[in-house]
């Protein structure tokens, strides 16, 4: 099995690993994609979301178990965490609600870093995600979904329509620990991220959002100064 290693560009710079043995590859059975309705319910809506984080609580769950002795992942760890997220806008609704939920003088603290984030952004300099609070999120129960995957090893398909296994560089650093990696033990972040846009349009169709800016994100700095 040939390997070959490659980094993107997000702090910290990842590991990506290209091998044929991801091509025809069959990971952990995924919950159904949900079915696009007429007419649905907000409730209904709320409720798909809730599923599908559900559902991948429970795989990462299992991956984290999977590959325990790989993974360093911890509370205080907020590596992947240094970039300013934008999210869809059902899950902008998540998050604004939790941020809602806080106390004041907490959301006080969120804004002013928000504010310190978009003029960071500004001047095009390095920025993390504004509601993290001394390297822990601040809403964590409401995160979105990439932010519950993050350190595991990602399934995703490259530009080039070749598949990769994408991982935190603080993880799998043991000798032996690529040869650990099992295909049936991946996140299939594609697939995820399909269920998340299907889910997402439901909702932007109940929210009155027209299908050609459903796909319009949200950043995180902007749910927390619009909250």
């Amino acid at each position: 099995m040939i390997l070959q290693a490659e980094s993107n560009l997000v702090a910290p710079r990842h590991t990506r690993l290209r091998t044929a043995m991801f091509q025809q590859i069959h990971p952990v059975q995924f919950c159904p994609v949900p079915v696009l309705q007429a007419s649905i319910t907000i409730v209904a809506v709320t409720e798909s979301y809730r599923q599908l984080i559900e559902y991948v609580d429970k795989l990462t769950a299992r991956l984290s178990s999977q590959y325990a002795r790989h993974l360093v992942c911890r509370s205080g760890c907020s590596g992947c965490c240094h970039h300013h997220l934008s999210v869809f806008a059902v899950e902008a609704a998540a998050v604004r609600q939790a941020v809602d939920a806080l106390p004041e003088s907490l959301r006080q603290r969120l804004a002013q870093q928000a504010r310190d984030v978009l003029e960071l952004e500004a001047h095009d300099e390095p920025t993390a995600c504004p509601m993290l609070v001394d390297d822990r999120c601040s809403i964590y129960a409401a995160r979105p979904l990439i932010c519950r995957t993050q350190g595991l090893p990602l399934l995703l398909e490259a530009d080039d329509g070749e598949s990769e296994v994408d991982f935190c560089p603080l993880n799998f650093t043991a000798t032996d620990a690529i040869t650990d990696l099992d295909e049936a033990h991946l996140v299939p972040l594609d697939e995820l991220n399909l269920k998340l846009a299907m889910v997402n349009l439901q909702y932007c169709r109940e929210q009155g959002i027209s299908d050609d800016a459903s796909g319009q994100r949200v950043p995180m700095a902007t749910i927390i100064l619009e909250s």
